[in-house]
């Protein structure tokens, strides 16, 4: 066998160009809600990237860029044909970058490439998900489900500091300080203020707000997001409600509200470390479509 042969991705775009398209046809294949895309070289990285080849021929890329104290890949950073090269790939990127913290997009069902990537010492940190929306039947949870208004903006920032902590404690070990209640409280502030960008819902129970879920209207053009698209981009309830339906009712009403107004699809995402998050979600329905490998070189 020849053997591999390492060149900067600068030189070989196009042979790096139809490896990520065989890879994504194979993604697509599986799954069915993923974008099409006209133009594979676009979503090639124009970061720092290398090539390997075997007789001439390009085998694997594997692109990304530095960002802090973490190096990522994201959705078209890398494919392979031979799934074992993307290992000589990154010793040669891993040593240059000069960081100590990795992270990687990988196609969930690829399971070739899933493998390479554990074989470096990467695990699973986070996942991207899908589904189809539906006229979803409501969930009786003994309260309402309203639109949220400015008012909520306390209810809201408690719920997303449950989030933090939940991310920072065992087992997700973020490492992230929690912020104060009124950080909590500017960063939302301004939640209501386009209503074309975001739809938000309070779940209320007894006159008390006990959980919410935000829609966001994410761009298209990547290698994730399908048309007609809306992505659930935070939900939570208060922990003395939780297993009680709130959740589940929440999930109903946006599914069916995104359905009611054109969306065909729902995005998400969770930490695969948060125990809630990562049983919650697949229930529902949602598929992952990419997982986010990470190490950190102690």
């Amino acid at each position: 066998m020849p053997p591999l042969e390492i060149h900067a991705l600068s030189d070989l775009r196009d042979e790096a160009a139809a490896l990520l398209a065989e890879r994504y046809a194979r993604q697509r294949a599986v799954e069915r809600l993923l974008p099409e895309i006209p133009d594979p070289a676009a979503h090639v990285p124009d970061g720092d990237g290398v090539v390997a080849t075997r007789g001439g021929t390009a085998v694997a890329y594997l692109a990304g860029e530095v960002d802090g104290d973490t190096a990522r890949v994201g959705f078209g950073g890398h494919a392979a044909r031979e799934p074992e090269a993307l290992r000589d790939l990154f010793a040669v990127l891993g040593e240059r970058w000069g960081v100590s913290r990795f992270a990687v997009a990988v196609p969930a069902a690829d399971a070739e490439l899933v493998d390479a990537w554990f074989r470096l010492a990467f695990g699973c940190q986070f996942m991207w998900a899908v589904r189809e929306t539906e006229d979803a039947e409501p969930v009786d949870f003994g309260g309402e489900i309203r639109p949220g208004t400015p008012d909520d903006c306390e209810a809201v920032a408690e719920f997303d500091e449950i989030l933090w902590l939940l991310q920072a404690r065992s087992p997700s070990f973020s490492g992230q300080t929690v912020p104060t209640r009124a950080e909590f409280r500017r960063e939302w502030s301004d939640l209501w203020d386009d209503p074309s960008t975001f739809t938000h819902f309070v779940a209320e129970r007894d006159g008390r707000a006990v959980g919410h879920a935000l829609l966001y209207a994410r761009p298209e053009g990547d290698l994730r997001v399908p048309p007609a698209n809306i992505d659930l981009a935070h939900a939570a309830t208060l922990d003395d409600v939780r297993g009680s339906g709130v959740g589940l009712a929440l999930t109903r009403h946006v599914l069916a509200w995104a359905h009611e107004h054109g969306y065909r699809s729902m995005t998400t995402d969770w930490r695969s470390v948060n125990l809630l998050s990562s049983r919650f979600w697949p229930r529902r329905g949602f598929r992952p479509q990419y997982l986010r490998l990470y190490r950190a070189v102690p």
